[in-house]
């Protein structure tokens, strides 16, 4: 792989002049623009998600409170040659909240501008390899909009079913699980961790995928080792099954005990129907594996306010949902079920129902009704509406 071109020489690209490559006026002329255009509304009926104080509002006549949240991703991609590309992503986001005891009575605008994120992409004879601030997309971190980020590498080489991978990211941010500890004073001096990753990834048409990865994350965890499996073998069926085992030793400033975490699924599609069936628990020292709540192997069924137990200990989730797509439109309904026997005892039951509909291929609605019902937190009612154009 290295014979074929070294990070090295990726980095050193960062640094040269495109001009002898590509004008400027035929650079803009191949520029391909990607992203999407979002709106969603929320209505929370329980005020107490703002203040943290459970019935802090209990006489109230406004229990609840509304947020606009507007969000625009637009990703430029500039070829370079049929093999070099420059990628360039801006995004921001703002949120108007109303009745909100935390923001005043009245709306309040909270801009979020900066996720700026601009990288070599390299792909060439099974190379493939991005350099600089780049999205860090793995199975312990979250994708998409507003997720982990940081300046770094990430290289793959794939030959005959088998990928091999490794990472070097330089201050990773924007992942939700790392910002929470860092709040509560467990990862000192935060400002963002180095993460090192090393994997390994075969797949077959016939059986699915299975991989297997390594990180080390910075003054939080000495070593995490996550193996996943998407089983495809009775796809004819309908039927598909999914497993991820993860196993992490924290610094010592952090916990002395090992974390562990399991995932199982299984799901099948029929005729326009999709259903699936899930389980996952932690140790009862720990399952602190992942560093984002939207991460592949953290995030549990279709709920919207509770589908991680990621970081709890002692702790078991049931996960069902199901689905029907009809032309344009899907509906479905799902429900997660969190038993916590640790000394929190944070039992919670989340309960969802659904429409999606696809206006045309690149703008689609989405509606729903999410109902928390928390033992020891707080219960709410959130109602969602989205609007989302995709280009």
């Amino acid at each position: 792989m290295l014979k074929k071109l070294s990070l090295a020489t990726l980095v050193a690209m960062g640094s040269m002049s495109f001009a002898g490559a590509t004008d400027l006026s035929q650079a803009i002329q191949g520029v391909q623009l990607k992203g999407q255009l979002r709106i969603r509304f929320y209505n929370e009926s329980d005020k107490t998600l703002v203040t943290g104080k459970k019935n802090a509002y209990k006489n109230s006549k406004k229990k609840g409170y509304n947020r606009w949240r507007t969000t625009a991703d637009f990703i430029f991609i500039t070829p370079v040659d049929e093999n070099l590309k420059v990628v360039n992503q801006l995004s921001t986001e703002a949120s108007v909240y109303s009745n909100s005891n935390e923001l005043g009575n009245k709306s309040d605008v909270t801009p979020k501008a900066g996720e700026i994120k601009m990288y070599l992409d390299y792909s060439n004879s099974g190379l493939h390899a991005i350099v600089g601030k780049i999205p860090v997309s793995t199975p312990v971190t979250g994708k998409g909009h507003g997720e982990a980020r940081g300046a770094g590498a990430i290289a793959t080489y794939t030959t005959n079913g088998f990928t091999v991978a490794g990472a070097y990211v330089d201050a990773l941010v924007g992942a939700d699980t790392l910002d929470s500890l860092a709040k509560e004073k467990v990862i000192p001096n935060y400002k963002g961790l180095d993460i090192y990753a090393a994997a390994a990834i075969y797949s077959n048409e016939a059986f699915g995928t299975a991989q297997v990865w390594y990180f080390n994350i910075e003054n939080l965890i000495d070593s995490d080792v996550v193996v996943s499996a998407d089983i495809t073998a009775l796809k004819d069926a309908g039927i598909k099954l999914h497993a991820d085992y993860a196993t992490a030793n924290l610094d010592d400033s952090v916990s002395k005990d090992t974390q562990t975490y399991f995932n199982v699924n299984a799901s099948y599609s029929a005729n326009g129907l999709s259903a699936q069936l899930g389980y996952a628990a932690t140790d009862k020292d720990g399952g602190l594996v992942a560093l984002d709540m939207d991460a592949p192997i953290a995030t549990l069924g279709v709920t919207q306010q509770e589908y991680v137990i990621n970081g709890m200990a002692d702790t078991s989730a049931v996960y069902a949902n199901a689905s029907f797509k009809a032309d344009k439109t899907t509906v479905y309904a799902g429900v997660l079920a969190i038993n916590d026997d640790s000394a929190a005892n944070n039992d919670d039951t989340d309960t969802i129902v659904g429409v999606k509909y696809a206006y045309t291929k690149k703008l689609g609605a989405h509606v729903y009704i999410d109902m928390l019902d928390s033992k020891n937190g707080v219960d709410n009612k959130e109602f969602r509406f989205e609007a989302r154009y995709k280009f």
